[in-house]
């Protein structure tokens, strides 16, 4: 009998610690299997009010190269300035030096991932629902009231009304002086971070509508030194992982 109870008793304390290593193991689990479309809806309050079509995220794999591809933008533009004013040109060289300023004194954080990450996006498309753990940030910015131009003159952003086209935000470029007719391509970047590269010269001209948060980068010349044709590739699939916006709102697996 007393061997029986001894064996019973070494039995329970042998399951006790088995549990003890299940559960911690189990709620590990749970949170890798964790996805972004929990993360928005642990953050969100009934009183949220999201502008999904200005909603991002941002993953960890794109936020560790950020940093690296700021400073080598700015890098490049320093030698088209450099070229530009060894050339006599100082407008360009003034505007090429605006872009540099606009690089140079901002973070490359906050940011997004390029794509679609809003809620009702995820639920419609399950397997994009990425797990939480490889997911830095996310949020939503409040639809701002500007369309931002990065031209050969500088960087402005031009207010947004409905119906705005990239034509007539390039016209009120001109009409303010910051036009530059030998520009044949510009490249145009959603409030989701997508590129379209668009025709804007008489003869290749498309019909380009804008929604409010873009942001248009006009073409660098091809004439232009290697460095030029680095930025016309790099900077928009940097701008592309600006916020869509001023206002915005993020969470993050922390907070």
């Amino acid at each position: 009998m007393v061997v029986k109870m001894t064996a019973a008793k070494t039995a329970l304390k042998t399951l006790a610690m088995v549990a003890c290593f299940i559960a911690p193991l189990a709620a590990l689990g749970q949170a890798d299997s964790a996805k972004l479309s929990d993360g928005w809806l642990d953050s969100l309050s009934p009183a949220s009010a999201v502008a999904w079509s200005h909603a991002f995220a941002l993953r960890e794999s794109t936020a560790s190269t950020l940093e690296d591809k700021r400073r080598r933008l700015v890098a490049e533009l320093e030698t088209l300035i450099t070229s530009a004013r060894l050339g006599k040109s100082e407008a360009r060289a003034a505007g090429l030096a605006a872009w540099r300023q606009q690089l140079a004194e901002s973070n490359s954080l906050p940011a997004r991932t390029p794509g679609r990450f809003d809620l009702p996006w995820l639920g419609a498309n399950p397997r994009q629902d990425l797990p939480l753990a490889k997911i830095a940030q996310w949020g939503s910015c409040k639809p701002p009231g500007w369309v931002e131009m990065w031209h050969l003159g500088g960087v402005t952003r031009v207010p947004w009304h409905e119906g705005m086209t990239l034509d007539g935000a390039l016209e009120r470029l001109a009409r303010d002086g910051d036009g530059d007719a030998s520009v044949d391509y510009a490249w145009l970047i959603t409030p989701t971070g997508k590129r379209h590269r668009r025709g804007i010269a008489a003869w290749n001209a498309e019909p380009t509508p804008l929604t409010a948060g873009s942001r248009v980068m006009l073409e660098l010349p091809s004439r232009s030194l290697a460095a030029g044709v680095l930025v016309n590739e790099r900077l928009p699939a940097y701008l592309a992982t600006r916020l869509p916006g001023d206002n915005c709102t993020t969470w993050s697996k922390d907070t």
